[in-house]
């Protein structure tokens, strides 16, 4: 793509940073660092290793635009159905409490917005990070350029929840706007919690979703992380999670992609203490004309440290998906354990799905597997299950659903997986009725 396309491509971002600017105060110094970034970086072309599979041109032709929240907006995002007792939403990248005057009471836990975290002294650093290499740089650079809030969320240390708690990452609906959220979750030593993590938007808007979710677990901290990402299926999401684990420290995140109409997912764990470990598993469904990119990236930094990648895939129609997992066994990290699984299903000839598992490891004592398998329902099972009494679509449902179960039934957050499962099953029963 040329340089001229690429400049008309920035512009409408150099406008929201523009218009956003005066309002900046203190952080003005930060966001301008990040925006250089983003547009030295600019947008990623298909010649990009790490963007071989993704086309953005789609993303790029459109003119975002920065939106504020209305009265009507906030309302409805307060009145979607909750997966957790405790809830807090950010709508349009600005917090939001989804019930009362202020933030959700849960013990152990303290929420803040950016302007209460810069009051308390926390550092800009801190706040404003912007991880560098992988294929989404340029959009973490973004995110900290035109955020307008962050929600940092510590939980005690020593805290153990009892309850999960709920942050819903929420779209207006505006067509062709666009926001930045951005969240800070940190578990202190020796803590436990559960958090759910929901995306949500206007299905009938064209909008564009640039997250950036950033996870710090302390010594022997425990977190769990539900994430249902529930995008209008005109929706545009790119999303960075960056995770650091500390000494035995236990990462789980439930990966659902269900939404949008292109999504590019980045989920990046650092094992850095020894004995931490990360169970990082997922679904995704890309059926119509769905595009899903996910890409999970896994350091062993130190010594007796364990991570587990196990996603699947379906895709129908003209959808295609993408997965990419590597983990990185580094000098020193002896005793590691890494194993990394992709299984994808395609349910109609259109479909496509690519898959690039990888491994590098630089120890000599490690155990270290991957592997990758696609493929179309197995005809034997159909018959079988026809022969028994089931209809064309019956049987091809069931095996369809049996083929994710291995990583719903992971999903040990009830109301988490209850939703995970009615959405699934919706759309199957709609795909599986026009295709045979």
């Amino acid at each position: 793509m040329n340089a001229t396309v690429r400049s008309d491509a920035l512009e409408p971002y150099v406008a929201a940073f523009d218009a956003a600017r005066p309002f900046a105060g203190e952080t003005e110094a930060a966001r301008t660092l990040a925006f250089e970034r983003f547009a030295e970086l600019g947008f990623p072309s298909p010649r990009d290793e790490s963007w071989k599979y993704t086309n953005l041109r789609r993303l790029e032709s459109r003119r975002f635009s920065s939106t504020a929240p209305d009265t009507g907006a906030m309302l409805r995002a307060a009145t979607v159905p909750e997966l957790a007792p405790h809830r807090v939403v950010l709508l349009d990248g600005r917090c939001v409490a989804s019930r009362g005057p202020g933030m959700p009471p849960l013990s152990g836990v303290r929420i803040r917005t950016l302007a209460e975290a810069i009051a308390d002294g926390e550092p800009q650093s801190a706040l404003f990070r912007v991880p560098s290499g992988g294929g989404t740089e340029r959009f973490a650079a973004l995110n900290v350029a035109l955020c307008p809030d962050v929600l940092v969320v510590d939980i005690d240390e020593g805290a153990r929840l009892a309850e999960a708690l709920q942050i819903d990452l929420a779209s207006s609906g505006t067509e062709r706007g666009m926001s930045h959220p951005r969240l800070l979750i940190r578990a202190a030593a020796g803590s436990s919690a559960r958090i759910v993590l929901r995306h949500a938007g206007g299905e009938d808007a064209e909008h564009f979703v640039n997250a950036f979710v950033e996870v710090e677990a302390g010594p022997d901290a425990e977190l769990r992380l539900y994430r249902l990402q529930a995008q209008g299926g005109r929706g545009f999401l790119v999303e960075r999670l960056e995770a650091t684990l500390g000494q035995r420290a236990l990462l789980e995140i439930h990966d659902a992609q269900l939404g949008a109409s292109l999504t590019r997912l980045d989920l990046n764990a650092r094992l850095a203490a020894p004995g931490s470990t990360a169970r990082l598993t997922g679904l995704f469904l890309a059926d119509g004309s769905r595009h899903m990119d996910t890409h999970v990236h896994v350091d062993h930094l130190a010594p007796h440290t364990t991570s587990l990648v196990d996603y699947r895939g379906i895709a129908a129609g003209r959808g295609r998906g993408v997965f990419n997992g590597k983990a990185i066994v580094h000098a020193g990290a002896q005793k590691s354990q890494a194993r990394q699984v992709s299984r994808n299903l395609l349910l109609t000839a259109g479909a496509e799905i690519d898959s690039k598992p990888e491994l590098e490891i630089y120890a000599d004592d490690v155990q270290c597997s991957h592997g990758s398998t696609t493929g179309q329902l197995d005809p034997a099972a159909l018959f079988y299950l026809r022969s028994r009494g089931l209809g064309q679509h019956e049987a091809r449902g069931a095996l369809t659903r049996a083929f994710a179960g291995a990583v719903l039934s992971r999903m040990d957050h009830g109301p988490f997986a209850a939703a995970v499962h009615a959405t699934l099953d919706d759309r199957l029963v709609r795909l599986l009725e026009t295709t045979e």
